[in-house]
């Protein structure tokens, strides 16, 4: 028996005069990569991003862990760049958490440093240096920092949000393996694509939303991409 990460209990949210999602409940469990897929329209991001504290939550609740959820233990991979200009590499993986390089008010840069690339090497991305201006990597590079960023501390839940279509093939493999490593120490991976055999090949739980109404979770193994489109 599968046990439940995340419950999503009644939760709706308005726009003005329009209903972005309308008692929504389903749960998430541990372990798993569980897609939301929806048309556009449909709640996916606005779901995922009251969860990480980017929307407020209008009504209803998030659990996690039996207890009501709030941003820490949760991460997000955004499709636009989401690293910091200005910043270096480590700076950018650290961003909100950099007191942990801070002593007596000073920040111990060659720590953070080195911190870095150590976790930089661990996910055999040697050819990122933590000290470099992260303005120096090109867009996939950069995208790699994120991955860091959003895993390195071990979050309960990652949300992967339409990233893979600014991914190129090699990318895309690159962050299948940082999900399955994600799922594979027990946590758990919220993945949104509009491509549907590549949901059905990475994901192992989906939920589908239309027009922010629930409508079902399936197991990916049991549908095919015609049941999805129903």
């Amino acid at each position: 028996m599968s046990e439940v990460r995340l419950q999503v209990k009644h939760v709706s949210k308005n726009f003005g005069i329009t209903k972005a999602l309308k008692d929504v409940s389903f749960n998430i469990n541990k372990g798993e990569v569980h897609a939301l897929i929806g048309e556009n329209g449909s709640g996916k991001s606005t779901m995922t991003n009251m969860l990480t504290g980017i929307y407020t939550l209008e009504s209803g609740q998030f659990i996690l862990d039996g207890k009501e959820a709030n941003e820490e233990g949760i991460s997000i991979i955004v499709q636009e760049l989401g690293t910091l200009s200005g910043l270096t590499v480590a700076e950018n993986i650290f961003l909100g958490h950099e007191d942990q390089f801070v002593h007596l008010g000073i920040k111990n840069t060659a720590a953070m440093n080195k911190k870095a690339n150590e976790l930089l090497q661990s996910y055999g991305f040697d050819k990122i240096k933590a000290g470099d201006m992260i303005d120096d990597y090109n867009f996939e590079d950069r995208k790699l920092v994120e991955i860091v960023k959003a895993t390195y501390f071990n979050p309960k839940i990652v949300v992967v949000d339409e990233t893979t279509t600014a991914l190129s093939q090699e990318g895309r493999e690159e962050l299948y393996k940082q999900m399955n490593r994600v799922r594979d120490n027990g946590n758990t991976v919220i993945f949104i694509s509009h491509d549907l055999p590549e949901i059905l090949d990475k994901s192992d739980t989906i939920t589908i939303l239309r027009d922010g109404v629930y409508i079902d979770t399936v197991k990916s193994k049991d549908v095919t991409e015609d049941d999805l489109k129903k």
